[in-house]
C-alpha cells in the first residue's frame, strides 16, 4: 500500500460524498458505514452523524472536517484494507507472535571486496562503465530533529571544511558520473514528505540545483498514514484532525510505480536504478565497486553491505530456510536477536557478525521479467508492512503506532530472479557513515561499543575515507589523527582532506594523478571544482591549508609545492545548529588558494622548472613554500612559467 500524496488506488473512496448531501444506503454502503462505525470515537456525535449520512443531510463544523479527512485518506490508502492489515499485525504483536517463527537462518554467500585490492579496482572499472545507464533515487523525507538539527537533513553539511551539504555532494557526484560516462543526463528522483518538500525545493532553487538541469530532477511526495491507538486499529485525533505518521521509506516503490518514472527510464535505455538515503556521505563514493559487482553477476537486485557489529541498530542479510523454501532477506536488528537465539541459542553476540550489515543501498535492474518495471506493474510497488507498537505493562500502547514498510524489503515482491549482495571492506574506515544520532544518543552508542553515527563522527569518517582514497597514489603520507572531545564525545580527527568527485571517482584516478604527496597532522587539503588536477611532490605542513579550485575544462599540474601557513582551526561552535550538534566549527585563519577558472592547461612548479643548469645548487630546486600572502605573488610567477598546451 503506497502512502504517496498523489497515491491513487485506482477507484473512488467508498466514503465519497459523506456529509455533502449523498444519502448512504444501509445495504449498498454497508462497507463505508462499517468503516465509520469502527472509527466512531473520532466524531463529536456519531449517532447524529450516522443519521445525517443515511438521510443525505449536509454535515457542518468539526465532524465535516473529520469526514473530509477520512474521504481523502480512503481515496489514497483504502482504509478498509489498512485497518484490516493493522488489526491482524497488531493482534500478532499483542500476542508476541514472531513473524520469523519456523525460519532457520544461515550466513549468505556474496561478493566481498577489499579497498585497494585488484578485485576492487576491477569492479570499479566495470561500475564506471555501467553508471552512465543508471537512474538515482534519494530517499529524503526526514527532518533532522533526531539529530538536534531543525532543518531538512539533506541541507546539513557533510563536512565543515567546505560546508558542502549532503544534497550538493550527491548532485556533484552524479554530475561527475555524467561527465565521465559522456551521458547526456542522469536522472535524479527525490522522495520527499510534506515536512521536507517545500524546504528541499527551496534549497535547490537557491543554489540553482547545484549545477544539475531542472529537467533531470523529479519528485515523488509521501504522505502519512493514520496513527493507531490500540490493537483494534482505532484512529487518533490531533487537534480535531486525524493524526498521521510516516509510513516508512518503503513507500518509495509504490510512489515510483504511480509516477511512471521507471518505465520512462527504461525507455530511455537506462539499465539500473540506485536507491540511497539522505545522510550517508559514502553512498555514492562506494557505488561504483558495488555496481560493478552487480553488473558482473547480472543481479536483478543487489544490496550494498558492510561488516556488522553485534547489537548494532542495523539490519542483517540472512539466508532463511523453511520447509522447501529459502530466501535472502533483510532481518531487522530487533528481530535478529530472537531469530538467532532460537537457531543457535546464542543470539546476536558475535563481533564482527557473520551476517552482513545492510546499508539500505539498493541497485535494482530496470529490465527483464524480474526487473523493476515489470515488478512494479505486477505489484504496484506495495512492499510488505509491519507494525512495531511499544507496550505498557498492561499491554496498552505507550504511544500511537502505525503501519510501516521498508525500502529494502523490495526483493519480497519478486517471483524468481537473482538477488544478491556485495560487502565492501576498508581497513581505514567502515564504508558506512550515516549521521542519524544526536550527541547524547551517540555517547550511549559508544558506551555499548557501537559507532556514534552522529555529525562529528560522520565528519571524521569523511576525512578518513578521503585520506585513505588519496593513499592510492604513490608515496603518499597522511598524518596522524588529532584527539578531541566534542559535546562529550571523544573523536579522533584525521587531516581534513576533501576531494571533489571530479578529481577522482575510482582508485585508478588517484594512482594516475597523485605522487609524493604528504598531508601532515592537523593539515587541510581541499580539491574542489570540475577541473582535472594532478599532484606531485606536494607537502602540506602540520596545521597548514591548501585549497585548489578549478573550473570545468581546466587541467592543472601542481609540482613541488610546499605549503606552510596558519591554516584552518577547530574552534568552539558558533550559533548555527550544524555547528552546535558537532560541538565545533572550522575557522579559516589562513590558506594557500590556487584558483583556475578559465579552461586551459596550467602548471604550478618550482622556480627552477625552466632552468637548464644541471649543476645548479640543489637548494634552488626546493619546492615553493607558500603562505596566504604569497598567493598574489604566485599569480605573477605563473605568468613566467610555461602554459602547457
Amino acid at each position: 500500500m503506497g502512502a504517496g500524496v498523489s497515491g491513487n488506488q485506482g477507484k473512488p473512496s467508498i466514503l465519497a460524498g459523506a456529509g455533502r448531501g449523498r444519502a448512504f444506503d444501509a445495504e449498498t454502503d454497508a462497507a463505508a458505514l462499517r468503516l465509520l462505525e469502527e472509527q466512531k470515537h473520532v466524531f463529536a456525535d456519531w449517532s447524529s452523524v450516522r443519521q445525517s449520512l443515511e438521510n443525505g443531510a449536509i454535515i457542518q463544523g468539526r465532524d465535516r472536517n473529520i469526514l473530509d479527512a477520512l474521504v481523502e485518506l480512503d481515496a489514497r490508502l483504502d482504509l478498509t484494507a489498512y485497518t484490516t492489515t493493522a488489526k491482524r499485525l497488531l493482534q500478532d504483536a499483542t500476542n508476541k507472535v514472531n513473524p520469523l517463527e519456523g525460519w532457520t537462518p544461515s550466513v549468505p554467500q556474496g561478493d566481498l571486496l577489499e579497498a585497494h585490492s585488484e578485485e576492487w579496482r576491477a569492479m570499479e572499472r566495470v561500475g564506471l562503465r555501467e553508471v552512465g545507464a543508471c537512474a538515482f533515487v534519494l530517499v529524503a523525507g526526514g527532518l533532522g530533529e533526531r539529530l538536534g538539527y531543525d532543518g531538512i537533513k539533506v541541507s546539513l553539511p557533510a563536512e565543515s571544511t567546505t560546508g558542502t551539504c549532503y544534497l550538493e555532494l550527491y548532485i556533484k557526484t552524479i554530475l561527475a558520473f555524467e561527465r565521465r560516462s559522456a551521458t547526456t543526463q542522469l536522472p535524479l528522483c527525490l522522495m520527499l514528505s510534506k515536512d521536507t518538500e517545500a524546504a528541499t525545493r527551496a534549497l535547490l532553487k537557491e543554489h540553482n540545483n547545484f549545477g544539475m538541469r531542472a529537467d533531470q530532477i523529479s519528485f515523488v511526495v509521501q504522505a502519512g498514514v493514520p496513527a493507531l491507538s490500540d490493537d483494534k486499529a482505532r484512529f487518533v485525533l490531533d487537534h480535531d484532525n486525524i493524526l498521521c505518521k510516516p509510513h516508512g521509506h518503503g513507500d518509495v516503490h509504490s510512489l515510483l510505480a504511480q509516477s511512471g518514472l521507471p518505465k520512462k527510464w527504461l525507455d530511455r535505455g537506462l539499465k539500473r536504478v540506485f536507491f540511497f538515503q539522505d545522510t550517508n556521505a559514502f553512498a555514492l563514493r562506494t557505488l561504483l565497486p558495488a555496481l560493478g559487482s552487480a553488473a558482473s553477476r547480472n543481479l536483478d537486485v543487489c544490496s550494498t553491505c558492510v561488516e556488522r557489529r553485534a547489537g548494532e541498530a542495523m539490519g542483517a542479510l540472512c539466508l532463511l530456510k523453511k520447509d522447501n523454501k529459502s530466501l535472502l532477506k533483510n532481518v531487522e536488528y530487533n528481530q535478529l536477536e530472537p531469530l538467532l537465539l532460537a537457531a543457535t541459542g546464542k543470539g546476536d553476540v558475535e563481533t564482527p557478525s557473520p551476517y552482513p550489515g545492510n546499508t539500505n543501498q539498493l541497485i535494482i535492474s530496470l529490465q527483464g521479467e524480474h526487473g523493476y518495471v515489470a515488478t512494479l506493474e505486477r505489484t504496484g510497488g506495495n512492499v510488505p508492512e509491519f507494525v512495531n507498537p511499544k507496550f505498557n505493562a498492561n499491554r496498552t500502547f505507550k504511544k500511537p503506532a502505525r503501519l510501516e514498510c521498508m525500502m529494502q524489503d523490495y526483493p519480497q515482491l519478486l517471483q524468481g530472479g537473482s538477488v544478491g549482495f556485495v560487502t565492501l571492506s576498508r581497513k581505514a574506515v567502515r564504508e558506512y557513515a550515516p549521521v542519524k544520532n544526536s550527541p547524547a544518543s551517540a555517547i550511549d552508542k559508544v558506551k555499548q561499543g557501537l559507532d556514534a553515527h552522529c555529525a562529528s563522527s560522520g565528519e571524521a569518517d569523511f576525512y578518513a575515507l578521503h585520506g585513505d582514497f588519496l593513499r592510492c597514489g604513490r608515496d603518499v603520507v597522511i598524518g596522524g589523527k588529532e584527539p578531541g572531545v566534542y559535546r562529550g564525545l571523544s573523536i579522533e580527527m584525521p587531516p581534513r582532506i576533501v576531494l571533489s568527485p571530479s578529481f577522482a571517482l575510482i582508485e585508478d584516478d588517484v594512482i594516475s594523478k597523485v605522487k609524493g604527496v604528504t598531508v601532515k597532522q592537523g593539515a587541510t587539503l581541499v580539491i574542489e571544482g570540475e577541473g582535472s588536477v594532478e599532484l606531485e611532490d606536494v607537502i602540506v605542513e602540520e596545521g597548514s591549508a591548501l585549497r585548489i579550485s578549478t573550473g570545468e575544462g581546466v587541467v592543472l599540474r601542481v609540482l613541488g609545492l610546499k605549503v606552510a601557513n596558519a591554516g584552518y582551526r577547530v574552534e568552539a561552535p558558533g550559533v548555527t545548529k550544524a555547528e552546535v550538534i558537532r560541538g565545533f566549527r572550522i575557522v579559516r585563519r589562513d590558506e594557500t588558494h590556487l584558483k583556475f577558472e578559465e579552461p586551459g592547461s596550467y602548471a604550478v612548479a618550482p622556480l627552477d622548472l625552466s632552468s637548464d643548469d644541471e649543476d645548479e645548487d640543489d637548494a634552488s630546486r626546493l619546492p615553493l613554500i607558500l603562505g596566504a600572502a604569497a598567493v598574489a605573488v604566485l599569480a605573477v610567477l605563473l605568468m613566467r612559467y610555461r602554459r602547457i598546451s
